[in-house]
């Protein structure tokens, strides 16, 4: 019973080492879950788009149909390597991109956000709201002074009239 018992922990011991010797590098993304808000500031660039070609360098050009954030030349992104935290994309397909700008390029992986178009309306209802002329907000308020200085000024004319 010894014998066989160190026999199989030697056979594990073995197994193990040989594991650990020809395994195979992994290379791992953690992704935080990062608000559309902040994502607008990290970003360079955002925009929706299909993409029209993409290369074997990891390289995809868009057709970009709206841009909330930056300016992007020709519509090229370079989205890295699949396995390397990189992004694939799908020839045709439309999406919401989220870009940052390294050594005058525009980059984007697999934690920048990016998401189908079909996946991506909170998104977009989320960047058409920070898009907004700050000044919308005041609209009412604006309204309320508006209405307060005409009435004012009616019944500043009217006591003027009364007294000439």
């Amino acid at each position: 019973m010894k014998k066989s018992f160190s026999m199989i922990m030697f056979m594990l011991m073995i197994v193990s080492v040989l594991s650990v010797l020809h395994s195979n590098k992994a290379f791992a993304c953690s992704c935080m879950d990062a608000s559309v808000e902040s994502r607008f500031q990290d970003s360079s660039v955002i925009f929706t788009g299909a993409l029209v070609s993409k290369d074997t360098e990891g390289g995809n050009t868009f057709k970009v149909d709206k841009l909330w954030k930056g300016k992007l030349s020709e519509g090229y992104v370079f989205s890295g390597f699949f396995g390397m935290c990189g992004t694939e994309f799908e020839l045709g397909s439309e999406y919401l991109v989220y870009t940052y700008n390294h050594e005058g390029n525009e980059k984007t992986g697999l934690c920048s956000g990016n998401k189908l178009i079909s996946e991506a309306s909170a998104d977009i209802e989320a960047l058409d709201r920070l898009m907004e002329p700050a000044w919308r907000g005041y609209i009412p308020l604006i309204l309320v002074i508006g209405f307060t200085l005409a009435l004012l000024l009616i019944v500043w004319g009217a006591k003027r009239r009364r007294n000439e």
